[in-house]
């Protein structure tokens, strides 16, 4: 008989691994011991199939992979409206059992390693998305992928000797130019009403801020802020071997959140004394301008997160 878990729970996982065609679930006990599979087409149906599925285990926590996910929301909807607990789980943390396991990989595999992650994590939070989360992920991160293009059309015009492909060029660059300033007036009337604590802060623009609500989502799923600091990839790594020891800077992380870390302290280092003064001291105690920006971005997190904590879950403004 599998355990009883928190909130009355029978301790059972169900993992689920979705796409957009279909959606792979596995039941897991709190044994690591898989009870059943079910595959499901994508749609209204197999959503509702999915569900009836589940309740067979009783009351169960869903371990869904990429839950914000555009083929994944019509599924998590229904099941958060039926009052079952979902739980985010990062693809990242499905990679670690493959790499570990040498069980290749397939959507039974994917699924059943969701579920696994949540057993080896039982702290994760619920997946509770403020309202203007996922509008906000779609805005700043198509104006971020259509600024790259534009900086990458710019460039490439630069190059160009013939007079048509300069026009075509020219063309695309005028488009690219004008979708660019109407994702930024879009993103500036979205978090005005909703971000005025970010905003105030020093470095912190409409972009920025809209990339801190849009990854960040609700703030009360970490920790602490240092939690927070190393969701976005701020937070210092130590590394010791015997006698040696160091400290390395963190590749992983959310990189969108690292990115707003980064701009403030660019914007601080140019405009602010007390950070340019900081940033003095401690290249007078021979520390490097890379180390330097790191500890800057790691006092940064931290002040967002305080920021975050003070913004209620606004609806977008329509």
């Amino acid at each position: 008989m599998a355990s009883i878990g928190r909130d009355g729970s029978t301790g059972v996982v169900i993992g689920v691994d979705p796409h957009p065609a279909s959606h792979m679930a596995c039941a897991m006990d709190a044994t690591g011991r898989v009870l059943g599979e079910c595959e499901v087409s994508n749609d209204e149906g197999g959503a509702e199939r999915l569900q009836t599925w589940g309740k067979a285990y009783g009351k169960c926590r869903w371990a869904v992979e990429g839950p914000a996910s555009s083929f994944a929301r019509g599924m998590v909807a229904r099941l958060r409206e039926a009052g079952e607990e979902v739980v985010a789980i990062a693809p990242a943390m499905t990679a670690q059992y493959r790499g570990k396991r040498w069980r290749g990989k397939n959507d039974r595999i994917d699924a059943a390693n969701a579920a696994r992650a949540l057993l080896a994590n039982p702290e994760l939070p619920r997946y509770e998305p403020p309202p203007y989360q996922e509008r906000l992920k779609e805005l700043t991160r198509s104006y971020q992928r259509l600024s790259q293009q534009l900086r990458a059309t710019r460039m490439a015009a630069r190059t160009l000797q013939t007079a048509e492909a300069q026009a075509a060029l020219a063309q695309v660059t005028v488009a690219l130019e004008q979708a660019v300033h109407d994702l930024k007036a879009t993103i500036r009337a979205t978090v005005a009403p909703l971000a005025a604590p970010l905003l105030a802060q020093q470095g912190v623009g409409p972009i920025v801020a809209g990339v801190v609500l849009a990854e960040a989502g609700r703030v009360g799923r970490f920790r602490s802020r240092d939690h927070f600091a190393a969701f976005a990839g701020c937070a210092p790594i130590p590394w010791a071997s015997g006698a040696g020891q160091a400290v390395r800077v963190n590749p992983g992380g959310n990189r969108r959140l690292n990115w707003a870390a980064h701009i403030v302290v660019l914007g601080r280092l140019r405009l602010d004394p007390q950070t340019r003064a900081y940033r003095d001291r401690k290249l007078n105690q021979g520390k490097t301008q890379r180390e330097i920006i790191r500890s800057l971005k790691t006092y940064v997190c931290r002040e967002l997160y305080t920021c975050l904590q003070t913004i209620n879950s606004i609806p977008t403004p329509s």
